[in-house]
């Protein structure tokens, strides 16, 4: 363990509120105070930031009908302008699932006039997945309350603090991202 680190003062937090991680910390440390504890502080952290973020964001999105996966794939043909439209290949790599799931939200998303299919010009067998006027006016109001709601929860640091985070966190995804 850290020399910077007491048993019972996590995270150097000395007299400041303990959050949840501090506390599984310091009931870590009573019952096995020779193992390093440093990582789970990063890594719980994260992990309880997450689902705190992903509750809010699934808050937001409910009030348009839909989920984070359905917003991903609105949110790529959003990002392709002028057309809107990419294949399912395309789409299925800028929201990293497979091709099934893909099939699946662009069904639902369909079904509800957010986007079309239409065979490819190019490619008889191919297909594109064309945002709808009505996605898109789904998809730019959503996205601006989206990007509301990660300021807020950002909000609780400083410019200068967001992008050192925001640096670090790169650097840690890059390590496992391949």
């Amino acid at each position: 363990m850290n020399d910077n680190h007491t048993q019972n003062t996590p995270s150097g937090t000395g007299d400041q509120v303990m959050d949840q991680i501090d506390r599984i910390v310091t009931l870590w440390n009573r019952v096995r105070p020779e193992l390093d504890f440093d990582s789970t502080e990063v890594i719980g952290r994260i992990v309880r930031l997450e689902y705190f973020i992903t509750r809010r964001v699934l808050q937001d999105l409910a009030h348009y009908g839909l989920n984070v996966g359905e917003f991903d794939v609105l949110a790529a043909l959003r990002r392709h302008p002028p057309s809107f439209q990419l294949s399912p290949n395309q789409l299925q790599t800028m929201v990293l699932i497979s091709s099934g799931a893909l099939t699946n939200r662009i069904n639902r998303l369909e079904s509800r006039g957010l986007v079309s299919r239409a065979q490819a010009d190019h490619d008889r067998r191919g297909v594109i997945v064309t945002l709808t006027e009505e996605g898109f006016r789904v998809v730019e109001e959503a996205v601006g309350h989206h990007l509301a709601a990660e300021a807020e929860l950002a909000g609780t640091l400083s410019n200068d603090e967001q992008q050192q985070f925001a640096v670090l966190l790169k650097k840690m995804l890059l390590a496992v991202e391949d």
